[in-house]
């Protein structure tokens, strides 16, 4: 542990060189910007964006999970696995999973390296602290992490203030959630201190059975200011516990029994994350700042207890070589029945970034450049089984091996502006990323398979053009490319190495990316775009998932995502907003072939499908919403509509493996007494969820065997992951 923090520490040192003499308030908030203003896209950037600012953010925010507040944004649908959106809870973005959408907080890559995944239930109420949210569509700007794919979350955490205030939040709603949130800021002390802290706990007993999530979380920002730098401090996390709830409903029980739980036998997880950031800003003058930043993130599952029910066997539970247990006379094969088995992990990830950004005339200038590693152990014990041989210990290990993950990338990106109307831009990232498995040899077991050593290099470039047509109109195009690596999951399905993995059996994916799109002011406020994501080599889910609730996946040909994307915003009256969020796409595969196994015969079958849709990439998504602001603003109302088109769960196209389209409609009030200048009243707001007790689906997966019969019926079936019926959530706030 000593030499990570001798790496936070090099870059305090940093500011012994740079402290000025004077403070200005008004550079703080600027400089606080500047460490992740080099990823962001800004207004007159290419890409296609948007922004939810800070009042955003607490108008949407109730206690529900990140991917419940992104909704709002075009082509994002999200979905949670105990209904609630509290708990684990994921979206999808243009039809990708979160482990294709890059994801930063503060410029700390959030995504795990080795599967590119994102559980922001680890650090739940995050929302309470956040500034601001940038969610950028497509391959977007270049940024820290994973390749921004399709698309990308930048999140920024609340500026330090040079004004004292405190506030508590305490909420609570349908299937028992409930959310407490107190958070302070000190203001300024002795000219130069800052501090802001929050500690608060969200929890649910879920809308299914045994669904259940708690979650403890903390955010504390310390910073010393002076006029031309800023150095801070940023320590964030959670301890999350989890009931499981990713296994889907047959059509039979979602109809009957949309509560209902597969998991029934105490099956739970934990997972602790904690984020340790250094931050430092320096103004160089004549329109040069330097940033530097450092971080230690730390993650450990103390648990995730599966029961697995009498399909397990000697191999799998690592005993194969051991004695054969004799449960009664004339036996001569031992089986152990129910096992129930914790699935571990621990991790550690490191790494640092700097950037330069020059600004002077007609010239914008970044150049960025972020190295990290990344080390994971991940590990299997039986904790009991039905019947298990006695010389077995407690917590017995069934295998246990590590992932390392390193990364090396560097970006420059340029904007120039020609005249007032015409600015054009580029940037390129070139990105270099490697993985190495070692896996142990068990007491009585070998190490099933030996990985390759894997090594990956991408240039991803990008360009564009914005121009005004006048004060009220501006035009904007941008064409890239990204590439990707493939996740360990990817390779194994799994945990460990099933057999041995070559680097090329997986291919990496590919996209080039083309966005026009026009920005409006005035009578209508917003953005309309169309899109063309055009892939090679894309690794998309079959719609099976395995034990720890992963998809499986695989490779395809020639795809591609196209669409246009609405998000505007009206003023009817003073007060009376109208806002649309609404995407049409065409998401297909050109051409893939499936391998099926006979229904009767076992033998293996394959067959070639053409022009497909993707699976979980519905045609339509729309959101249409009302806001009102009354009786000089203190009370204010919203009403929202959502529609979500038909989801295919794989990708074959079958209508019988699909969910169906769904609506819901949204309430909330919200009433701020503050100025009646009453102490002691609290700022109360009401959300109701599913107004109409609608039933339907947002995501599932699929159930049953990949099997297909003489007459081409398949042997799966559409599973379910429910949503709520209509539920509530009431908030009090006291600002002081």
């Amino acid at each position: 542990m000593k030499k990570h923090f001798l790496v936070l520490a090099s870059f305090a040192c940093l500011s012994s060189i740079t402290w000025a003499q004077t403070d200005t308030i008004s550079s703080k908030r600027n400089l606080q910007d500047v460490v992740i203003s080099a990823i962001q896209a800004k207004q007159s950037t290419p890409v296609t964006f948007t922004t939810l600012d800070k009042k955003r953010i607490q108008q949407l925010y109730y206690g529900a999970d990140m991917p419940t507040l992104l909704q709002v944004t075009p082509s994002v649908n999200a979905y949670s696995d105990n209904g609630t959106g509290i708990g684990y809870s994921f979206f999808r973005l243009r039809g990708m999973d979160q482990t294709r959408i890059n994801t930063t907080i503060n410029g700390i890559p959030v995504n795990d390296p080795e599967n590119q995944g994102v559980f922001f239930n680890n650090f739940a109420d995050l929302a309470s602290s956040a500034e601001q949210i940038q969610v950028q569509r497509g391959i977007g700007t270049s940024t820290n992490g994973t390749s921004a794919f399709g698309g990308s979350i930048n999140i920024q955490t609340k500026h330090l203030s040079a004004k004292p205030s405190a506030q508590v939040s305490l909420g609570m709603g349908s299937f028992g959630s409930s959310r407490l949130t107190a958070e302070v800021q000190t203001g300024l002390l002795g000219k130069h201190w800052m501090f802001y802290g929050r500690i608060g706990q969200v929890k649910t007993n879920g809308f299914r059975q045994n669904s259940g999530a708690q979650v403890q979380s903390y955010h504390f920002s310390l910073g010393y200011v002076k006029n031309r730098s800023v150095l801070k401090f940023n320590f964030f996390g959670g301890n999350a516990q989890s009931q499981l709830a990713y296994l889907g409903l047959n059509k039979k029980i979602f109809d009957e029994n949309p509560v209902a739980n597969t998991f029934t036998h105490g099956e739970s997880d934990a997972f602790n994350q904690y984020f340790n950031q250094i931050q430092y800003s320096y103004d160089l003058g004549r329109g040069q700042t330097l940033s530097a930043s450092a971080y230690l993130v730390n993650g450990a599952a103390p648990k995730f207890q599966f029961l697995a029910e009498g399909w397990y066997t000697f191999n799998t539970l690592n005993m194969a070589n051991t004695t054969y247990y004799v449960n009664a006379p004339g036996d001569t094969i031992f089986s152990p029945g129910n096992v129930m088995t914790s699935y571990r992990l621990k991790q550690q990830f490191m790494g640092a970034f700097a950037n330069y950004q020059l600004t002077r005339g007609k010239l914008d200038l970044v150049a960025g450049v972020h190295v990290n590693q990344f080390q994971a152990d991940h590990f299997m014990e039986v904790n009991w089984a039905t019947t298990i041989p006695a010389a077995f210990k407690q917590n017995h290990q069934v295998y246990f091996n590590t992932g390392f993950k390193n990364e090396l990338s560097v970006f420059a990106k340029l904007n120039y502006a020609f005249t007032d109307r015409l600015s054009v831009f580029s940037d390129v990232q070139v990105r270099q990323t490697s993985f190495t498995y070692k896996g142990k040899d068990m007491e009585f077991r070998k190490e099933y398979g030996k990985v390759e050593d894997m090594q990956w290099q991408f240039v991803n470039p990008r360009a564009g053009a914005r121009f005004g047509l006048n004060r009220y109109v501006s035009l904007y195009a941008m064409a890239g490319m990204s590439m990707r690596e493939p996740t360990r999951f990817d390779y194994f399905q799994d945990d460990f190495a099933p057999r041995d993995i070559k680097q090329n059996e997986i291919k990496p994916e590919q996209v080039v990316n083309v966005e026009f799109g026009t920005e409006l002011s005035g009578f209508v406020n917003g953005k309309i775009n169309v899109y063309a994501m055009e892939f090679q080599n894309q690794i998309v889910g079959t719609g099976a998932v395995n034990n720890f609730g992963y998809n499986i996946t695989g490779n395809v040909g020639r795809s591609y995502r196209r669409g246009v994307e609405i998000d505007l915003r009206k003023q009817v009256t003073s007060f009376l907003t109208i806002w649309m969020s609404s995407a049409l796409s065409s998401n297909k595969i050109e051409q893939f072939t499936q391998t099926y196994t006979d229904e009767i015969s076992g033998t293996p079958i394959t067959q070639t499908y053409a022009n497909t849709n993707l699976a979980f990439s519905p045609n339509q998504i729309h959101n249409i919403g009302l806001e009102s602001a009354v009786w000089k603003k203190r009370i204010n109302a919203g009403l929202s509509f959502r529609h979500v088109g038909m989801q295919y769960l794989d990708n074959t196209s079958n209508k019988d493996l699909s969910l169906p389209s769904f609506n819901v409609l949204d309430f909330q009030l919200g009433l701020n007494p503050s100025s009646f200048r009453i102490k002691g009243l609290p700022q109360v707001s009401l959300r109701v969820n599913n107004l109409l007790n609608a039933k339907y689906a947002p995501s599932g997966s699929l159930g049953g065997f990949n099997t297909i019969s003489s007459e081409g019926i398949r042997g799966q079936f559409p599973l379910f992951l429910p949503n709520a019926g209509v539920n509530y959530f009431c908030t009090a706030t006291w600002v002081f």
